[in-house]
């Protein structure tokens, strides 16, 4: 039961952050066309339950790193940099899922223009969120989780 009760505070995190996330990167993508919330609801979709997993893996890989890096380091520290290092590049990959969804393939300089471009938006918006979890909603996460 307390595997459930964790599954269930996670998963609105996830998909509240990805879900404001894929929204600037799809908004970059398409527009406010007819389409734009199907293909931003989808978006969030193949973005969270990709996303998740790997995000998971990923914190823990880069807390481990930053731990080793500098272990002397104050936890505020130590979480900003986490915070900036899982912004930067789990959103290379919310962009890259999103504009697979969002444009279809003509090339790879193409996909990559609009990759960069839905990238380029949302990372203030990520890098805020980032920070910002990091900061105050991870330490209460992992009291949580670890409970």
């Amino acid at each position: 039961m307390k595997l459930l009760k964790k599954i269930l505070v996670m998963v609105p995190v996830v998909f509240t952050l990805v879900g404001i996330l894929t929204f600037v990167m799809t908004y970059k993508n398409i527009g406010l066309s007819d389409g734009f919330v199907a293909q931003w609801l989808t978006s969030t979709l193949w973005a969270a339950t990709t996303m998740a997993p790997i995000g998971f893996v990923m914190a823990a890989l880069i807390s481990k790193v930053v731990a080793v890096l500098q272990p002397k380091a104050r936890d505020a520290i130590k979480n900003t940099v986490i915070g900036i290092s899982m912004a930067v590049i789990m959103e290379g990959f919310m962009a890259a899922v999103t504009t697979i969804n969002n444009v279809p393939y003509k090339s790879m300089a193409t996909f990559v223009v609009y990759w960069w471009q839905a990238f380029i938006l949302a990372l203030p918006v990520g890098l805020l969120i980032s920070v910002f979890m990091t900061l105050t909603v991870k330490p209460r996460l992992e009291r949580f989780m670890a409970s």
